[in-house]
């Protein structure tokens, strides 16, 4: 009689299925994996000290930090994955079995932790910013963990040496590394920043750290300090420090700086776009207008700011306020707005992530000549709009197809559309003022190619 095949599941690399072997053969297998396996050699080490008590597992994790803080290979792409995964579980180690074991000296070691992205940043290829994410991870961790790890303010000397030397990275992972220790320990660390750079200032460390630590600790002066006087008068960083001002109740003084830099006293470039930089300034001094009780002013600017921005959320402020069905012709005129507005991409895109479709597709059919955009996105409204509005649809699907067709590297996704396009064109039937299909690719082609290969 032949023998009875275990079931499949059997096989299957689950916790119960592991449990079976029992303890001794899962050592012997550990043991054995492990002398060919470093990483998990020091994972196993690890997790023996931890059983032991925090000092133990401290010095674990100080020779393995140690280890990568003095290293200068370079670590190769085909590398990369296993040390990423790595850096995890070290970081795991620390925020979790070292943390639940002494909070404090898990916060320590999360610090020394976040002093290794500089170093690494030399040996490792990042295109994907995976590495930096494992590090914005560990600064969410001490935010995580400050609450069970009272701020020791002896420590903020070791994070100002940390930050004095280190690079304009911290600036990203400081704001969520400091949120949970509280404005004194923040002002600690601005202060021994300030120690060290008044008896070195040729080493003045990046501007972005400074003023991330002044946002900890709610020092608006800081932050204003590593502004230049040149830079003032960019509406960008104007909105920056006119936003802290605000914020600490300093209207006087947000008012005279958004002043000096109002984009509304310069120039739109060569393409007639608003200065991107502006929206923020526009948001603020709003707001600036409004606490100073400056409130119609505040109202009309609002309209004012969408009419040169096309800022939704703006023009839903501005309706917010107006009385019942005033806010239905407003609204009107805002479309009437969009559809005018140039660049056309920029009118179009309000009108459909409103949405309103109607009105963007007789901006299309009125503005035809003028269609532009990305391809993908010309596409995906086509796609929105073709069921009531297939005129539109096509001119959108031509106009994408067109793009993509003028460049050698994307021609080969024009066929999806192409079919698409004359799929539409024959269901419009009349296509009155608009090419027919065959002479649309005709004239695409003429110069280019045939249209299928």
């Amino acid at each position: 009689m032949t023998a009875k095949k275990p079931p499949a599941s059997a096989k299957r690399l689950t916790a119960a299925n592991l449990e079976a072997l029992g303890p001794e053969a899962l050592a012997a297998l550990l043991l054995e994996l492990s002398d060919s396996q470093p990483a998990l050699k020091r994972r196993l080490r690890m997790e023996l000290s931890a059983k032991i008590g925090a000092e133990p597992l401290a010095e674990e994790i100080d020779k393995r930090l140690a280890m990568i803080a003095d290293s200068r290979a370079k670590i190769s792409w085909r590398k990369r994955p296993e040390f990423i995964l790595d850096l995890n579980v070290l970081r795991r180690m620390i925020a979790g079995s070292l943390a639940d074991l002494d909070p404090g000296i898990a916060m320590r070691r999360l610090w020394a932790f976040l002093d290794l992205a500089d170093g690494l940043s030399l040996r490792v290829k990042d295109p994907k910013g995976e590495v930096d994410q494992v590090f914005i991870a560990a600064a969410g961790d001490m935010a995580v963990l400050a609450p069970r790890a009272p701020a020791d303010i002896g420590l903020a000397g070791e994070v100002a040496d940390m930050l004095f030397k280190g690079s304009s990275a911290w600036g990203e992972r400081l704001g969520p590394a400091l949120a949970g220790f509280g404005q004194p320990f923040a002002a600690a660390v601005l202060a021994e920043l300030n120690a060290r750079i008044a008896a070195r200032p040729a080493f003045k460390p990046s501007a972005r750290v400074i003023r991330a630590v002044a946002d900890a600790a709610g020092d608006v002066d800081a932050f204003i300090d590593t502004v230049s006087s040149t830079l003032r008068h960019d509406p960008g960083t104007a909105a920056a420090v006119g936003r802290r001002l605000l914020d600490a109740g300093r209207i006087d003084e947000a008012l005279a700086t958004l002043q000096a830099a109002d984009p509304r006293n310069r120039a739109r470039g060569l393409d007639g776009r608003p200065d991107p930089a502006a929206e923020p300034w526009y948001a603020v001094w709003i707001e600036v207008l409004e606490q100073s009780g400056e409130t119609r002013a505040a109202h009309e600017e609002r309209w004012a700011t969408f009419e040169r921005t096309l800022s939704a959320a703006q023009l839903r402020r501005f309706l917010k306020a107006l009385p019942d069905f005033d806010d239905v012709e407003a609204m009107d005129r805002a479309f009437e707005v969009a559809a005018r507005f140039r660049p056309f991409s920029d009118g179009l895109a309000f009108l459909m992530d409103w949405p309103a479709l109607p009105e963007a597709a007789a901006m299309i059919l009125a503005r035809r000549d003028e269609v532009a955009g990305e391809a993908g996105d010309l596409a995906q409204w086509a796609t929105r709009l073709d069921a009531r509005y297939p005129r539109a649809a096509l001119v959108l699907l031509r106009t994408a197809i067109t793009l993509l067709w003028s460049d050698a590297r994307s021609r080969a996704d024009t066929e999806p559309l192409a079919d698409e396009a004359e799929g539409l064109a024959r269901r419009i039937g009349d296509l009155d003022d608009l090419e027919s299909h065959e002479a649309f690719v005709l004239r695409l082609t003429a110069r280019r190619g045939p249209w299928r290969r």
